[in-house]
C-alpha cells in the first residue's frame, strides 16, 4: 500500500539513513544528551513540514542539519536565558534585600529543604528532575504526558512557591 503523500518513504528512508548522525551532530554543538535528542526529533519534524522547498537531488543529510543548527542556537539562548532566570531567582531568594536574611548558609539550606518538603509530591519530583537532574522540560514533558509549556508553567510557580517560603522562614528566624 502506498501513501497518500507522495515523498512519505523516501522521507521515512532519508530519517532512518540520518538520525544517528544528526543526533551526534547536534550533541557536538554543545546541547546536553537529552536535549541533542529533542532538537535532532523537532529538525526532522520542521524537515518533514517543509518538504515542499527541499530540491531533490541535493544533500538531504545537510539540509536537515542546517535546520538543526538554526534549532540548536534558538535552544542555547533559552537555556541561556532559563539560567539566568533561575540565577537571579536563586540569588534573590538567598540574598534578597527585601527580607533580613541570616549569613548562615546553613540555615538558607535548611529552609529551602522544609519548603521542598511541604511541596505535593508532584512538584517535588518536578523540582527534583528539573533543577537537581538536569532535566530538560521537554523531556520530562514527555514522560508525563504534557507539553513542555505546561512544565516550565508548572516549574514557574513551584519556584515562586519556594521563593515566597524560603522568605517567609527566614524573615521568622532571629536576627
Amino acid at each position: 500500500m502506498s501513501s497518500p503523500f507522495p515523498d512519505h518513504d523516501w522521507f521515512i528512508e532519508q530519517v532512518r539513513r540520518e538520525q544517528a548522525g544528526l543526533r551526534v551532530f547536534v550533541r557536538s554543538l554543545g546541547l546536553r544528551a537529552e536535549a541533542a535528542d529533542d532538537v535532532a526529533q523537532e529538525a526532522f519534524v520542521v524537515a518533514f513540514e517543509k518538504l515542499q522547498t527541499f530540491e531533490r537531488g541535493t544533500n538531504f543529510g545537510a539540509w536537515v542539519r542546517t535546520i538543526a543548527r538554526f534549532l540548536v542556537g534558538k535552544e542555547l539562548r533559552r537555556e541561556d536565558r532559563r539560567q539566568r532566570v533561575l540565577a537571579e531567582h536563586v540569588a534573590e531568594i538567598l540574598a534578597g534585600d527585601e527580607v533580613p536574611v541570616p549569613d548562615d548558609a546553613a540555615a538558607k539550606a535548611e529552609a529551602l529543604k522544609r519548603c521542598l518538603a511541604e511541596l505535593p509530591e508532584r512538584g517535588r519530583r518536578l523540582v527534583q528532575q528539573r533543577y537537581f537532574e538536569d532535566i530538560a522540560p521537554a523531556v520530562i514533558a514527555s514522560h508525563e504526558g504534557r507539553t513542555a509549556n505546561e512544565i516550565r508553567q508548572a516549574l514557574f510557580r513551584l519556584r515562586t512557591a519556594l521563593h515566597d517560603c524560603i522568605t517567609r522562614r527566614l524573615a521568622e528566624q532571629p536576627a
